[in-house]
């Protein structure tokens, strides 16, 4: 072969591989492509195709995923019931069928003739939907009927599945499960936080015509949700509920929450407030029935009576008036007869009902602001301790008040006749608003509002419910002397109850902020984790030796503090008193709190009590808060097998939460009757003088004090 042909020969081979490589690399693109569509894809173009081909199809429901608790047990699950669809076409084709299936439908299911005279109005419809929400139980007895001699001629009856939302233990946890509404849409709480995992999608069973005219079918299986397991302890929740019942009958009070917590994880182990709805009726207005809501007045009502009281003669004037603010209208149901509540229900505008009963579904605990009072200063302590601003040992002397600033008026301790010298830890276990006001001047403001922000005070938590309040307090720019002073003590500031839940359980784990949390696990429904919620590490707020130092003082707050009526026999107890007056000051109202833990050596529950005006005499002098405390861990610790590690005797020592105001002014004795600003003694109170920045114009449910930046 000549040279030329040889070249040729081998450019012709160099083609050919080239061609086939190039074929080779086309159809593994080509192979991969129908992989990938075939596999993600499959499933969206298979719906595709069918719905074109589409001559009947059917939806299958999913099934909302369970909520249980930290044991297994059952919080919130899914119960399947049937919709009855009647198909009037094939009902009417003979008198026997019509009347054989009227005669079955009202014996098992009690329906009315005129019911089903109407579902027969559209005679050639296949479909109409008679009932829903069916238990199997009737549905099983009809079905059983219709396969007998008797039934033969029933025609035309089927049932469709879906699900209905159950909560087995009624009311209880109702504030930390929310509830859900058509459509499978969760309403606050953890129905409404993880709604995403809960819910899981609806599958279909698609009936086709192919071509050779023969029908077929093709069922896509429905996803049901994910199980949430959540923080809570149901014996822990029924502890706390049972015991704000006992204490709602008994005494009484406006409002009260608590919330348990793991001090080491800030897992809530249970939250509750006085009030409660049932999630299974949510829109129950029976649950008003003991409440005081307010309610924007309505819209419809103010125009009538515009258009009554106008004419057209100032018609002109009324123009250019600028629009008001809508009216409120406080209903004080509890004082209502049972006519006048039902009454005044029914001629609430729908708008209005849902105001009214957005009270009843408002979580206290998290939503809803209160000054702390005493219960603040612990972390005015610790923030200067951990500074090096004071440390143990350091006295301070009490002449009964302080003036902070020149041309200010003075601020009073408890003991307007003065304390004396104290040490720091008797400082707190007398709770002396003198001392706390030296230390809060030596940390200076910059050093105090550094340690509002390490403590998370004015910021969300960021806790898995919806609906968490922010609390108000002074920013280093505000932070006046007299605003440091106060502050310093709790008045004049708003925190919510979560806030000072996780900012105590870092006082006394060793100075570990995590983010509280009420959901531990997401699985699926062979149990296989979808999700690990691990506690979240925010930051570091103070050092072990502070925390432990602190775990100390809180310690002497119960056994030689104004704090024993908390103390439980056989255990060792920690925590700090609280006493908060509302505005309008000089009313005799009060915020009465305890917070506390157990035990002192290992914390292994933290509890926070807040009990809004009991139904007492005199409130400040009630010690509310440390009783209902001492009521739930006299209960919880036995059950939690929390070792009894102390011999104290817990005899009540006659110290309370002082009662007499910090400012000038009258303010209430011990026996709940006004007395002058040199015989009383108390604290965490303030008169109208107060110089914070408060406002009377609050939202109901709060302390009604309010701090703005100016």
């Amino acid at each position: 072969m000549s040279i030329k042909g040889k070249q040729f020969l081998k450019r012709m081979k160099t083609r050919l591989l080239i061609i086939f490589f190039a074929a080779v690399i086309f159809f593994a693109v080509l192979v991969a492509r129908v992989i990938y569509i075939s596999v993600a894809k499959g499933q969206e173009y298979q719906e595709e195709v069918l719905d074109q081909k589409s001559y009947d199809s059917l939806d299958i429901p999913f099934e909302r995923g369970d909520i249980v608790d930290r044991n297994g047990n059952v919080l919130a699950t899914s119960e399947k019931v049937y919709n009855l669809i009647l198909e009037p076409k094939n009902i009417l084709r003979t008198e026997a069928g019509k009347k054989a299936t009227k005669a079955a439908l009202i014996k098992y299911f009690n329906m009315e003739e005129s019911k089903f005279d109407e579902c027969m109005q559209n005679t050639d419809s296949f479909y109409s939907v008679a009932m829903k929400g069916l238990a199997y139980t009737d549905v099983k007895a009809f079905q059983e009927f219709c396969s007998t001699k008797d039934g033969a001629d029933v025609i035309g009856v089927r049932f469709e599945e879906e699900y209905k939302r159950k909560y087995p233990n009624g009311s209880l946890a109702c504030h930390l499960l929310g509830y859900t509404v058509s459509g499978n849409v969760g309403q606050g709480g953890i129905e409404g936080y993880y709604n995403s995992y809960l819910n899981g999608v609806n599958g279909k069973t698609y009936g086709y015509l192919t071509n050779d005219n023969t029908v077929e079918s093709v069922t896509v299986p429905a996803q049901n949700g994910y199980t949430v397991v959540s923080t809570i302890d149901l014996n822990i929740q029924k502890i706390i509920e049972d015991n704000i019942e006992e204490y709602m009958k008994t005494t009484g009070a406006k409002k009260i929450g608590v919330i348990a917590m793991d001090p080491d994880t800030a897992e809530v182990l249970g939250m509750s407030t006085s009030y409660s709805y049932d999630p299974n009726e949510p829109m129950d207005t029976d649950a008003l029935r003991n409440m005081k809501v307010t309610v924007t007045e309505s819209t419809e009502a103010a125009t009538e009576d515009s258009s009554e009281e106008g004419s057209s003669e100032d018609t002109t004037d009324a123009t250019t008036e600028e629009p008001k603010d809508p009216e409120k209208i406080t209903y004080d149901f509890s004082s209502m007869t049972d006519d006048e509540f039902k009454k005044t229900i029914d001629d609430l505008t729908s708008d209005q009902t849902y105001e009214a009963l957005d009270a009843v579904w408002r979580n206290y605990c998290i939503s809803d602001i209160l000054e702390p009072g005493s219960t603040f200063k612990p972390f005015t302590i610790a923030g200067a301790i951990e500074d090096g601003v004071v440390k143990d040992g350091d006295t301070f002397y009490c002449k009964g008040y302080e003036i902070v600033a020149d041309g200010t008026d003075p601020i009073y301790c408890h003991n307007r006749t003065g304390d004396g010298t104290l040490t720091l830890k008797q400082a707190l276990e007398q709770s002396c608003n003198v001392a706390l006001m030296q230390i809060a001047k030596s940390e200076g403001k910059e050093t105090f509002s550094k340690y509002q922000d390490i403590f998370n005070f004015g910021s969300q938590t960021g806790i898995d419910l919806s609906g968490e309040g922010s609390g108000l307090v002074y920013s280093e720019e505000n932070l006046n002397p007299v605003e440091l002073a106060t502050s310093s003590f709790g008045q004049g500031i708003n925190v919510t109850m979560i806030q000072m839940a996780a900012a105590f359980c870092s006082l006394i784990n060793g100075g570990n902020y995590y983010t509280p949390h009420t959901v531990r696990q997401i699985v699926d429904e062979d149990g296989s984790i979808i999700e690990n919620n691990e506690p979240e590490l925010v930051r570091k707020t103070v050092s072990k030796s502070t925390s432990n130092l602190m775990k100390q003082y809180m310690a002497g707050v119960v056994t030689e503090g104004t704090g024993s009526r908390a103390a439980v026999e056989g255990y060792t107890i920690g925590g700090k008193t609280g006493t908060a007056e509302k505005i309008p000051r000089n009313k005799g109202n009060y915020v009465l709190s305890f917070i506390g833990f157990s035990p002192v050596e290992n914390p292994q529950i933290m509890l926070y009590v807040a009990v809004d005006e009991p139904d007492v005499e005199s409130q400040s002098t009630s010690g509310a808060g440390a009783l209902l405390f001492h009521a739930i861990m006299e209960d919880l610790l036995p059950y939690m097998n929390v070792y009894q590690s102390s011999d104290e005797d817990v005899t009540y020592n006659g110290k309370d939460e002082p009662i007499s105001s910090p400012f000038e002014g009258d303010v209430e004795d011990s026996t709940g009757e006004a007395s002058s600003t040199e015989e009383s003694t108390a604290e965490d109170d303030t008169t109208e003088d107060d110089t914070t920045a408060s406002s009377e114009d609050t939202t109901e449910g709060t302390t009604e004090a309010k701090v703005t930046d100016e």
